[in-house]
């Protein structure tokens, strides 16, 4: 069946013209938006510290160690002057007051060993405080040096609180333990050891 002129010869519908689909099936290609082939996704980017140490942590030098427990201690020493101030001045009236200033040297000297306590547990526990939740006493953060573990983290207050314990019974035993690092492959202290962390530059 044909019509006249440019009817459609032998019936059906008319070859398409350049549009339609594209040949051998499929869809088109998508136009950008996916990541070229063999690639996925770029590598994650690499936190921490400084070359050295587990996670790209480096352990801090001995010497850094060193002054921040000199500054910690000075510090502290401070917190406990006025109790001091306070002994001496009882010592003294004891001493030079006769009978009449025994009763106020008393007075002095018991004032004196109260706020020297109460500077010495106030001090520390502020220090253990900030260990845990910084990983630096204020020693340790004019120094640039952090206690962590060995995932990077603060120790948090309990952790703190055993490293700062056991480290304090074993200089009290031997003065000499407290050099542990010194000689030690990973420079830990056995007080590092038994709280899993180590001491880092920040």
């Amino acid at each position: 069946m044909s019509y006249g002129g440019g009817g459609y010869q032998g019936g059906g519908y008319p070859p398409q013209q350049g549009g339609g689909y594209p040949q051998g099936g499929g869809y088109p290609p998508p136009q950008g938006g996916y990541p070229p082939q063999g690639g996925g996704f770029p590598p994650p980017q690499q936190y921490g510290y400084g070359g050295g140490g587990g996670y790209g942590m480096q352990n801090a030098d001995i010497g850094k160690r060193i002054f921040a427990v000199i500054i910690d201690g000075f510090l502290g020493g401070l917190m406990m002057l006025p109790g001091y101030i306070l002994f001496f001045i009882a010592i003294a009236a004891g001493a030079n007051g006769g009978r009449d200033m025994e009763g106020v040297a008393v007075i002095f000297m018991l004032l004196g060993y109260a706020l020297i306590f109460v500077g010495a547990i106030g001090w520390a526990l502020y220090q253990i405080y900030r260990l845990g939740r910084d990983g630096a006493t204020l020693g340790k953060k004019w120094m640039k040096i952090k206690v962590l573990d060995q995932n990077g983290q603060p120790l948090g207050f309990g952790k703190a609180f055993l490293r700062e314990l056991v480290k304090g019974f074993l200089g009290g035993i031997c003065i000499i333990l407290l050099l542990w690092p010194m000689w030690d492959p990973n420079k830990q202290g056995l007080w590092d050891k038994v709280s899993n962390s180590n001491v880092y530059n920040a």
